[in-house]
């Protein structure tokens, strides 16, 4: 884990979008990194992340334990609709493809932003960045070089979607999904992929904690961020770790939301993945306690049956190779979900009150860890 001695997310300007009108102004942050100077349309705040920082804010460690699940309130859980999961998942599946090189990428990312915004009930920003894929091959493979590689733009302009809820302390939490799709073949951008459990259902799930965890005053400030491009690379989690990292900003945790919505076969397993070596290994021991009071927050508070695996190949990588502490929530549909990148991913497959389980194991270990601060 990097040094204690952390920084807060703050922005000096912003441009303001009115999607629907096509409207861009310049706002002004404060002191505060969510108040901003002039009017506001109530409709749509969606705001662009600078890479400059006007101030730094101290985060200091979360000193987790592991130990039973202290009380959380059942009440806050059970407000975890499933209905809420299946009908974002329905609209998010219902566009063509979110191929990270489709023509529809950008309405997908302005669809979320205001999706977020609604559940998130706070500011919402959008950090653009330019990827250059390496369309190069070798000499050897000129002659089968094929026509959709050679009209390919030399790069995208892809997004990243985040909000921040700002708690008591500046102790903050990560929450992460991608919500790019893809088919069997890669370069395909084109093809039908509604990406209903890869990773629509992360996506989802990310939204509906977004939205309980708005009403509560909590001793922690969560980050809410919405990847591009994963399919592709972790085009999307790699320029934001970037972003994090020469801001030098310090993050305690990154729980990622990954393929959460296809039980293996009616199991009702969930696979929670820990740190274990990759690049860096000073993380790894924080990695698998929190691995292991995630695995009792399900226990005591859903039927899930979880248990423990290594990271595999998703977004939490590039944060993990900084030296952040990272976990992902995953349900092991690589090998298990028979429509994994196929255009039968589709909506109708998925099991909205499994994804509702991950939901609350998702907020009852924010809140868990929320009371082993306000202990301390």
């Amino acid at each position: 884990m990097v040094s204690s001695q952390g920084k807060g997310l703050q922005y000096s300007i912003a441009h303001f979008v009115f999607p629907s009108l096509l409207l861009t102004q310049l706002i002004y942050f404060s002191a505060c990194p969510l108040c901003l100077a002039g009017e506001i349309n109530p409709h749509f705040d969606l705001l662009y992340i600078e890479d400059e920082i006007l101030s730094k804010i101290s985060i200091p460690d979360i000193n987790a334990k592991v130990e039973d699940a202290s009380r959380i309130s059942q009440s806050v859980i059970d407000k975890v609709q499933s209905y809420n999961l299946e009908e974002s998942v329905r609209d998010l599946s219902s566009f063509h493809t979110r191929h990270s090189e489709s023509e529809s990428i950008d309405d997908v990312a302005y669809w979320l932003a205001e999706k977020l915004q609604s559940n998130c009930d706070t500011d919402v920003y959008i950090q653009n960045f330019t990827y250059s894929p390496d369309l190069t091959t070798s000499e050897d493979d000129d002659n089968n070089f094929s026509d959709i590689h050679r009209q390919k733009p030399f790069f995208y302009n892809l997004k990243n979607i985040a909000c921040d809820k700002l708690g008591s302390t500046n102790n903050t939490i990560f929450v992460s999904a991608h919500y790019d799709s893809r088919i069997e073949d890669l370069n395909d951008s084109e093809g039908r992929a509604p990406g209903a459990d890869d990773n629509a259902s992360g996506v989802s799930v990310l939204l509906e904690v977004a939205r309980i965890l708005s009403k509560l005053s909590l001793e922690h400030s969560i980050s809410y961020v919405l990847f591009s491009g994963e399919e592709q690379g972790k085009w999307g989690s790699k320029y934001y770790a970037d972003f994090i990292d020469k801001a030098d900003i310090d993050l305690d945790l990154l729980i990622n939301l990954d393929m959460v919505g296809f039980p293996p076969e009616g199991s009702n397993s969930i696979l929670i993945e820990y740190d274990n070596g990759n690049v860096v290994q000073d993380n790894d021991k924080y990695s698998q306690k929190i691995a292991k009071l995630i695995r009792d927050v399900a226990s005591k508070y859903t039927s899930l049956n979880a248990t423990l695996g290594k990271l595999e190949n998703t977004d939490y990588l590039p944060f993990e190779a900084l030296g952040y502490t990272v976990i992902g929530l995953h349900d092991d549909g690589v090998t298990k979900n028979p429509n994994y990148h196929k255009s039968s991913d589709t909506s109708d497959t998925l099991d909205y009150e499994y994804s509702a389980s991950i939901a609350n194991v998702t907020i009852a270990t924010i809140l868990q860890l929320d009371t082993l601060i306000s202990s301390e």
